[in-house]
């Protein structure tokens, strides 16, 4: 597979970097990540059973991971070009994407997960890590930012094991779950660094 994506971005970067209404036009028709070789490639290696995506959106990592040979079923609960998806609203979708919400893990722990960009400060990213490791689920794969990013919440990076320190009662932030009783249930074992949109550091991590 071609990458539009990552050759939009190399294009505007060379221009002087992506506008901010350029970017959101890429993000709008492509994702908020964007995938390489290298990515796909360590995504294969730790799925050989193939791949469950939540959140799939427009399904351009599924697309990409199908053109590397990787199985994948992906599913959203408003797939594009629904109107109910904020991000993918009119957008073809690039591969098919089934219609569920993250109970779908439940159906498929062989499968490594994949979590793309999980909405931030919601709980639905937890809820799915607790579901498929309560069904059997052994490998998570997640792209995005670091706790205190644009992605997941705290719960969510406590449950992989990359947040310690309760917010909420350490700092009196209110504004955060409490995750004094979240107890890690993953541990990190690989990275992969990825393209960059301006302001954003979001990478490849596995579980």
């Amino acid at each position: 597979m071609v990458d539009p994506l990552r050759s939009a971005l190399e294009a505007a970067t060379a221009s002087g970097g992506p506008t901010d209404e350029v970017r959101d036009e890429l993000i709008a028709r492509f994702g908020f990540a964007v995938p390489t070789g290298e990515a796909l490639a360590c995504v294969a290696r730790h799925s050989p059973s193939g791949v469950v995506e939540v959140g799939a959106g427009c399904g351009y990592w599924t697309a990409a991971l199908h053109a590397h040979g990787v199985d994948v079923v992906a599913f959203d609960p408003e797939p594009a070009p629904s109107a109910g998806n904020r991000g993918f609203a009119g957008t073809e979708p690039w591969h098919p994407v089934g219609v569920c919400d993250h109970s779908v893990v439940e159906d498929h722990p062989d499968r490594t997960l994949l979590i793309v960009w999980p909405t931030r400060d919601e709980t639905w990213p937890a809820e799915a890590l607790e579901r498929y490791r309560s069904a059997g689920g052994a490998c998570v794969v997640y792209v995005g930012e670091e706790p205190g990013g644009r992605t997941g919440d705290d719960v969510f990076h406590a449950r992989l094991g990359d947040l310690v320190t309760c917010a909420q009662c350490t700092y009196g932030v209110a504004t955060v779950a409490c995750i004094c009783d979240v107890a890690p249930a993953w541990r990190r074992v690989e990275s992969v660094e990825l393209p960059h949109w301006p302001g954003c550091l979001d990478d490849l991590h596995v579980y």
